[in-house]
């Protein structure tokens, strides 16, 4: 009997120990699961600002576009009129060339050309200036040929020979382009016909 009490009392320190150690893995095992729960976390908050950096970039980027949209619609607001404003000043330059011819329109000449020069500085402050065209070289950019008048040296070939209308930007836009004479130099072709390489810059232009 003492015997058997003895071999119960010596049951729980058998157990203790076994205890013991599932308590240790069911804590090794939560620790791993925090552990990967953490990394996940950590993962995901990486990839959301990954987002948000793009996001702010991309933002960035179309306000930059905008601003320019908006400064190129307040500079070329005015293109339209401007570009009917410009007329006014061929009339201008043509009734002072005719004035010009009598003697006794002397203070009627001057009086156009004060007024014509008061106007080209109200369109310079618009940001309007007149193309460069007499003795430059021939840019389908800039000119438009209306004549070509055939040359015999090279230093005249492609080059603007006379001005028939001035040309205007708008600040760096091409409001109007000039009207030339261009210089051409000869040259003979299989049916005996003279052709030009301006002639065919024109043609191209056109097309």
């Amino acid at each position: 009997m003492k015997k058997k009490k003895e071999e119960a009392g010596s049951l729980p320190k058998e157990e203790t120990p076994k205890k013991e150690r599932d308590r240790a893995d069911d804590n090794s095992s939560t620790s791993v699961s925090l552990q990967e729960r953490l990394e996940k976390k950590n993962k995901e908050y990486e990839m959301l600002w990954d987002k948000y950096i793009r996001q702010c970039a991309e933002f960035d980027n179309a306000r930059k576009r905008w601003e320019k949209e908006r400064v190129d619609v307040i500079k070329f607001a005015n293109f339209t009129l401007l570009k009917d404003l410009v007329v006014i000043v061929d009339e201008m330059e043509q009734a002072l060339k005719m004035i010009g011819d009598h003697k006794t329109s002397e203070e009627i000449s001057k009086g156009l050309e004060i007024m014509l020069n008061n106007f080209v500085t109200l369109l310079t402050k618009r940001g309007i200036r007149s193309i460069e065209a007499k003795g430059k070289k021939f840019d389908p950019h800039f000119h438009e040929i209306v004549v070509s008048r055939q040359v015999e040296g090279d230093e005249d070939d492609h080059v603007v020979l006379e001005e028939v209308q001035r040309g205007y930007l708008l600040e760096d836009k091409v409001l109007r382009t000039a009207k030339v004479v261009v210089g051409v130099k000869k040259q003979s072709t299989v049916d005996g016909q003279q052709s030009t390489e301006v002639e065919r810059d024109e043609e191209e232009k056109e097309i």
